[in-house]
């Protein structure tokens, strides 16, 4: 007879175990709403009781008091007033039909439990330890037995030895599945929590990223305005910087609009695109750094024929641009800057070579990494972008540096030939 009962509190357990691992694994998966996701649970009782009621025999004793207040504990204190709810109202039912003699010890044991459950559970259940979860569930099945047996009457058909060893699985089975359902649900909520730090840490690093691409432009355009200072130029200079500061700034608002259509692919066709005037386009707007950081810039087209590569001629400018003020920057005492473009079997070269500080290989490793700078103002964030640009375009970058022999930067895209 104690192998019947334990046969058959297993059998529940089984069931009670497949519905709460149903549940706990594709709720994650689908990432169900609030609503939806009690909806899923009700659904998957309602599919598994059915299974039970028609495919197991059922011990009337164990139903009432052990598959009953360990399923209703697990919906109240966890899953709250309308999975708890429903649970009650499907026992009750299934007594209803088939265990009319159980039916007001069940209904007063469950109807106790219910409400002790969505107490409990509004009582910061996720945040409790393992021990207050053992204490919740056996206070929960408590109140269900005590409530039970007042209105029980049938104890001639009950021996005492069966009652105890029932009870006995019954505290073991809700504290077993009690903790096992606690600890799934607890890292369901440390993975949102940890989804929803990385989100905030996103937006952080995209203000931050905003912030530095925008000022690259203007620093472009503070330069050219600083020049229109100067005297003695003639009106087509002062036109010449006056354009060119109005460029920068035109860039600076069309990379404010990129970052507040994020979401949205760009709206510039991609396009075949002749490498040497691109390059020739940005040089003017690195030339007021170079000067005023007193580094002298020299721009070498080896191949005679003009190169072509498929890409979009703001990010390609945004992302040369970032690279060689990156380059006059390591430079603080002077030095040179030069850009070398060539093309072969493999495509189209461009390198950008300083003789700056130069970066270490633990350095090198790490550009591109937010936030990750060698700068004293840097965000770290722009090489980011500047990756995310050439890949973008189908493109390779990488760097070969040493300390205090300077870096070289090398941009590789594919050749299109017209």
């Amino acid at each position: 007879m104690i192998h019947s009962i334990l046969a058959h509190e297993f059998k529940g357990l089984l069931y009670i175990m497949s519905a709460s691992l149903i549940f706990l694994i594709i709720t994650p998966k689908f990432m169900f709403a609030h609503y939806r996701r009690k909806l899923l649970f009700i659904c998957i009782l309602f599919v598994l009781t059915y299974f039970y009621i028609a495919y197991e025999d059922i011990d009337p004793l164990l139903y009432g008091i052990h598959l009953t207040p360990v399923s209703l504990a697990l919906a109240a204190l966890f899953e709250g007033l309308l999975p708890g709810l429903f649970t009650w109202l499907a026992f009750n039912f299934c007594t209803l039909l088939f265990l009319q003699m159980y039916i007001m010890p069940t209904f007063v044991g469950s109807t106790l439990l219910l409400v002790t459950g969505i107490i409990l559970h509004y009582k910061q259940v996720l945040q409790s330890t393992y021990f207050k979860i053992f204490l919740m569930s056996l206070l929960l099945l408590t109140v269900y037995l005590v409530g039970y047996f007042i209105f029980f009457d049938n104890w001639s058909a009950v021996q005492q030895s069966e009652l105890v060893i029932a009870i006995i699985g019954t505290y073991l089975s809700s504290m077993y599945v009690s903790c096992i359902y606690h600890h799934v649900k607890n890292q369901e909520r440390m993975r949102e929590e940890l989804f929803r730090a990385e989100k905030y840490q996103v937006i952080g690093q995209l203000a931050a990223s905003i912030s530095h691409e925008i000022r690259n432009p203007l620093t472009t355009a503070q330069g050219f305005l600083q020049l229109m200072n100067r005297k003695n130029l003639t009106a087509e200079q002062i036109q010449t910087y006056r354009n060119y500061a109005a460029s920068g700034i035109e860039q600076a608002n069309s990379i404010i609009t990129d970052y507040l259509n994020y979401a949205k692919p760009t709206v510039e066709t991609v396009r075949p695109l002749h490498v040497q005037e691109e390059i020739d386009t940005v040089v003017p707007m690195v030339s007021p750094l170079c000067l005023l950081s007193k580094v002298e810039m020299v721009v070498q087209h080896l191949s005679q024929k003009p190169m072509y590569i498929m890409g979009e001629s703001k990010k390609f400018q945004q992302s040369l641009l970032n690279i060689m003020k990156n380059a006059v920057e390591s430079m603080p005492d002077g030095g040179v800057l030069k850009v070398t473009t060539w093309s072969d079997n493999e495509g189209v070269h461009i390198h950008i070579k300083d003789t700056g500080v130069g970066m270490s290989n633990y350095q090198i490793k790490r550009i591109g990494m937010p936030f990750y700078t060698t700068k004293e103002k840097g965000t770290g964030l722009g090489l980011m972008v500047v990756i995310s640009l050439v890949k973008s375009m189908n493109g390779t970058i990488s760097y070969y540096s040493r300390p205090n022999e300077g870096t070289t930067c090398v941009l590789q895209y594919k050749q299109v030939h017209l």
